[in-house]
């Protein structure tokens, strides 16, 4: 019923279809288009897009002291992206799940269901504006990216250094 309902009001935005989007469900779909519209014109980047859902990252930095805010804000589409990652957290086999293993490894519970989110929120805002098809990767094509980079990392480091990285032979 919801994604009958979901399908005709986006049909008739241009037949975006972020309902394929990993996390969102058919009733968090609801929610965060009844929060946040389905044009999302007035926001020119992403990056405004996700300021204004307060999940932008922040640092109040002034030299070494850190400044913390007063007060943080939550917006209401942004706490539906929150929950929506720390659904993806609780799923097994997911790109999304593996990218918030990592940042949670790096930043804690907390910054990686924010970092995750703001991830949801960017794939959102870019199948509403662009009308770009999200495919999910699956874990192990993630993996195999995230190395790649790893090892491209390493070999200008190694070259940077003056040395030569030989790959090892797996028994």
């Amino acid at each position: 019923m919801f994604k009958t309902y979901i399908l005709n009001l986006l049909s008739s935005q241009g037949g975006k279809d972020p309902s394929q989007i990993t996390g969102l469900t058919d009733s968090t779909m609801l929610q965060i288009i009844a929060e946040v519209g389905t044009d999302l014109s007035r926001f020119p980047t992403e990056k405004h897009f996700t300021s204004w859902l307060g999940l932008a990252p922040n640092s109040h930095l002034s030299g070494l002291t850190n400044k913390k805010e007063k007060f943080k804000r939550h917006t209401s589409a942004g706490q539906i992206f929150r929950l929506a990652a720390q659904a993806i957290a609780q799923s097994k086999n997911l790109a999304l799940t593996s990218f918030y293993h990592r940042m949670k490894s790096r930043k804690g519970a907390v910054g990686a269901i924010k970092a995750t989110a703001r991830k949801i929120a960017i794939i959102f805002y870019n199948v509403m504006t662009k009308g770009i098809d999200f495919v999910e990767q699956g874990i192990k094509q993630y993996e195999q990216k995230i190395k790649e980079h790893q090892l491209k990392y390493l070999n200008k480091q190694a070259k940077r250094f003056g040395l030569a990285l030989t790959p090892q032979l797996q028994e």
